[in-house]
């Protein structure tokens, strides 16, 4: 049913036009009826190519207008009918009319859209993995925590997190994404826990602003795997831009009092993230392996490293150092006093926890105590 939409866009006017739009499938008759009110009081234009069809056309602040007078108007139930089929991300059968779908971009944004349905299969599957990557201690010369990595798996063909993430995002999915790959991690890194180490669990900043993700129902989620939130590290990803910073430092204090902890990813990365540091105060944070990989050989890199880690001891925060690839990238993390290394040159991401390179533990007690 998109098709025909499209087509009558692009056929009046052209094949080059974004314009701003309004996609909306919905069952919920009331729903569609007070829709229809906020765009008459606007002046919008509105048709209706197909059964329970909208295709609006405006100014992209007005539509942000519309939308949220209209998302006002609803009842509790409508919304929860309207956002259905945001999740479910389908269009309504003639025998299968119980969903909603809505959607604000443009034209080529609404396809790139529908093209990731096999993600929304995914989850309702939950066809999900991840593999771990060990954290090691500098000083101690043994691993202490594993990153889960998240994977999937579509009919049987693996799927690399960034497809998954950049899939997530166009359907505006990234808090339940986050939510499947934490409960494979913990139902996968039970054992792990049990030996004495540390889950570091990635998210994304929206994340934590759902409802699914307060720490009653997360505490719970981890507990219920037979993993003590206090063996998990919680580490913020850069995948999106903090929206409410304030309230992200609500929520991360909230989980670090409920017993878990938090972490910083890819510190350096921008001035927004050197910023965070000071502001989130994580227990952890990640140096971005773009600047760690090779930065024993470039000085302006090694300078402005070894000053992050120093700020961050100086704020009782520990420093991981990513992106080690090489004995020199080691030899560099021991040099700036990094708390943890991980990276390729330790080891490698698997299923099975993975042990360390026996060569990269021999350089840690050659170099980690000069």
């Amino acid at each position: 049913m998109i098709e025909p939409d499209t087509r009558l866009w692009r056929k009046e006017h052209g094949v080059g036009a974004k314009p701003e739009a309004i996609l909306l499938y919905s069952t919920a008759p009331i729903a569609i009826a007070k829709l229809k009110g906020v765009l008459h009081f606007y002046g919008l234009f509105c048709t209706e190519p197909l059964a329970h069809t909208a295709l609006v056309s405006a100014e992209a602040n007005q539509l942000t207008q519309v939308i949220n007078q209209w998302r006002d108007s609803l009842t509790p139930e409508e919304f929860a009918e309207v956002r259905g089929g945001l999740l479910e991300s389908r269009a309504p059968s003639q025998d299968d009319l119980s969903r909603a779908l809505l959607h604000l971009a443009d034209i080529d944004q609404v396809l790139a859209r529908m093209k990731t349905r096999w993600l929304v299969r995914m989850l309702a599957s939950d066809s999900f993995f991840v593999v771990f990557q060990p954290l090691v201690s500098i000083t101690q010369k043994r691993t202490i925590a594993y990153e889960c990595l998240l994977r999937g798996n579509e009919d049987g063909q693996p799927v690399g997190v960034d497809r998954l993430l950049a899939s997530a995002q166009v359907l505006g999915m990234s808090h339940e994404l986050d939510h499947a790959a934490w409960r494979a991690a913990t139902k996968q890194g039970k054992t792990i826990v049990q030996q004495g180490n540390q889950l570091f669990l990635n998210f994304t900043p929206s994340s934590v602003f759902k409802p699914k993700f307060a720490v009653k129902e997360t505490k719970a989620l981890c507990e219920g795997n037979g993993v003590p939130f206090t063996s998990v590290v919680f580490e913020v990803t850069e995948a999106e831009k903090v929206r409410d910073l304030e309230n992200l430092k609500n929520i991360m204090r909230e989980y670090r009092e409920a017993g878990a902890k938090v972490a910083l990813d890819d510190l350096g990365s921008g001035y927004s993230s050197i910023l965070h540091l000071a502001d989130l105060k994580p227990d952890y944070v990640k140096l971005d392996q773009g600047l760690v990989r090779g930065a024993y050989k470039d000085q302006v890199r090694g300078v402005l490293l070894k000053a992050i880690t120093d700020a961050a001891h100086e704020l009782g925060i520990q420093v991981v150092a990513e992106g080690v690839e090489e004995a020199e990238d080691l030899k560099f993390c021991c040099d700036i006093k990094a708390d943890l290394a991980q990276g390729y040159y330790l080891a490698r991401p698997a299923q099975t926890p993975p042990p360390v390179a026996p060569e990269a533990l021999q350089k840690l007690a050659e170099w980690a105590n000069k």
